[in-house]
């Protein structure tokens, strides 16, 4: 065959067009082996590659179930699908009203890489790696395509899945089987990150990971292992970060062992038999050994994080929401070597009426959908939830009762017992991550938001109609297309405008650590933890002072003392 011929067919091979229906395509050779990439447009000008399906680690499966990943080996054969997103790692339908069901796999370490423009080497594009939300139970990296925030925002965007629940998590207080598999995971996508994106054009050394809910708490893990260093330069946590919820209590790891074992007949006794009966039942077994639901009381609304990360004497080996704030613990002080974002929506509390079940509802004479009383508030909502943060703490408990009344009608007093909620689960605890990020730290910067502007379609179940403000998890889709929230196409033109001006500052962070620019409406200025500055991403972007306990609220002095008292400990 002469050169002629060798030259066309390689471009064929590489623009892959033999069929006039398939999108137009393109074949990389990445370090890890050959992968291809097709073509799509993004508001029908703005051109975008998005690579899916491309494995970051070996398949945990067999004798790599409940293990750390391992390096995928290079390959030959050409990864990558025309589909806009590959499997899902195994989970369980939680029941979150969502109308859209993956295909699950047990092999499901891939990750998706977005490039906007054409794909080339040459060029030197920042990075940016999604971490999904879910509540370490749920949730994959396809729900969130990733097209737009690259086409627009002129960066590289990388979607990972790991592992979730039982398979992510399983700690088992023994040398054999000690969790975290899902932080380990992800890990393992940020190497590979490291290692191929200069395939893709992306510089290894300007790469932020990102996450929102279970994501972002996944993220302010990662910024507090040192182990990670030089992986990535920047992140941002929305909605979620370290605090005392976040890390599962040995008590309630061995609560689940015991469910486990009762689910499936593997013997507890033995840890090495126990392992090694679990690696060997099928993955459908394992996955409805526990459902969380099982350990939800009806007298009491919260339910412990019983499939999340872990201390384990190894990658997590302190209270990282304390040593976060110690600027010479090795912990501290990555954290602190890093650029960091963090925000909440203005009704974060839109958990609790997912939280709240129609067993509680029952036993305590209330609906949701009518409203949230005072008395299940104080006597239910706000003792479960200081139990479970802080122990038997009855003073704290009526201090935030009084706090959290409200004698200006049933709808006010449900929305404060979302208030309440959303501030000490999300808020306070974000508080805390910026203030020991930004003490002290003139070397990098520290960025604080907040999202007001209401949704079109706000995520999970229909609120209540009682229910003020942004809710969690209503921040994705101005960053994101998702096939799990059909929000396609925004009900109004303010909607599109913000999501332009929020992807504007995010990927102007990505790429500088500062999200300022000539582009951008609003100058947003770095926290300082005695102003406590934010931006306020609402329809019309305004800078505000201290949010503690909610922008449209207003703080009696005496609360916001309390809470700056609790930040310390979240």
């Amino acid at each position: 065959m002469d050169l002629l011929c060798i030259l066309l067919l390689s471009i064929l091979t590489a623009y892959g067009k033999g069929d006039a229906n398939e999108p137009k395509s393109v074949v990389i050779e990445t370090p890890s082996g050959p992968v291809r990439g097709y073509h799509e447009l993004v508001k029908n000008y703005l051109s975008v590659y998005r690579f899916i399906r491309i494995p970051y680690a070996k398949p945990p499966v067999g004798d790599l179930r409940f293990r750390k990943p391992q390096p995928v080996e290079r390959w030959t054969e050409v990864q990558g699908i025309p589909d806009l997103h590959g499997p899902a790692c195994m989970q369980q339908d939680i029941g979150l009203g969502i109308d859209y069901t993956p295909e699950y796999s047990e092999d499901c370490l891939q990750l998706n890489v977005y490039v906007p423009g054409e794909v080339s080497p040459k060029q030197s594009l920042s990075v940016m790696v999604w971490v999904h939300g879910g509540g370490f139970v749920v949730g994959f990296a396809g729900e969130t395509n990733g097209q737009r925030l690259a086409a627009e925002g002129d960066v590289i965007v990388v979607t990972i899945n790991y592992r979730l629940g039982l398979f992510g998590f399983l700690n088992l207080h023994d040398p054999v089987s000690k969790g975290n598999y899902g932080l380990w995971d992800q890990m393992m996508a940020f190497r590979w990150v490291h290692e191929n994106i200069a395939a893709f054009g992306g510089n290894p050394y300007s790469v932020t990971i990102f996450g929102e809910s279970a994501g972002g708490m996944s993220v302010h893990f990662q910024t507090l292992i040192p182990a990670n260093t030089g992986m990535f330069q920047r992140a941002i946590s929305m909605s979620g970060v370290v605090n005392r919820q976040v890390i599962t209590a040995d008590s309630d790891i061995d609560k689940m062992n015991e469910r486990i074992s009762e689910k499936t007949s593997c013997p507890i006794q033995n840890k090495a038999e126990f392992f090694a009966c679990l690696q060997k039942i099928p993955a459908s077994e394992v996955l409805h050994a526990v459902n969380i639901y099982d350990f939800m009381a009806s007298d009491n609304f919260t339910v412990e994080m019983l499939m999340g990360p872990s201390m384990d004497d190894e990658l997590i080996t302190s209270k990282l929401y304390f040593t976060m704030h110690d600027d010479s613990s090795p912990e501290g002080q990555f954290f602190r070597s890093l650029d960091f974002m963090t925000g909440t929506t203005s009704a974060e509390g839109s958990l609790l009426y997912f939280t709240l079940m129609p067993e509680l509802q029952e036993t305590y004479n209330f609906s949701v959908e009518k409203g949230i009383p005072r008395h299940v508030l104080c006597n239910v909502i706000i003792p479960g939830l200081v139990q479970e943060l802080f122990g038997n703490k009855p003073e704290l408990s009526k201090k935030l009762c009084e706090f959290y009344t409200t004698d200006k009608g049933d709808d006010d007093q449900s929305n404060r017992a979302t208030d309440f909620y959303g501030d000490s689960v999300m808020v306070a605890p974000a508080t805390s991550a910026l203030i020991a990020h930004a003490r002290n730290n003139a070397n990098h910067k520290t960025y604080h938001y907040i999202l007001s502007a209401t949704s079109p379609l706000p995520f999970g179940p229909p609120p209540p109609p009682w229910f003020r403000g942004a809710g969690h998890a209503d921040d994705l889709y101005h960053l994101f297309d998702m096939p799990v929230l059909p929000v396609y196409n925004h009900t109004e033109e303010r909607h599109n405008r913000l999501s332009e001006k929020i992807i504007r500052y995010f990927s102007n962070f990505a790429k500088t650590g500062d999200p300022n620019s000539e582009e951008t409406p609003v100058r947003w200025p770095t926290y300082d933890i005695k102003k406590r500055e934010y931006l306020d991403f609402d329809f019309e972007i305004s800078v505000k002072k201290d949010f503690n306990v909610g922008a449209t609220r207003i703080m009696h002095p005496e609360l916001k003392e309390l809470w700056d008292d609790i930040k310390e400990e979240l």
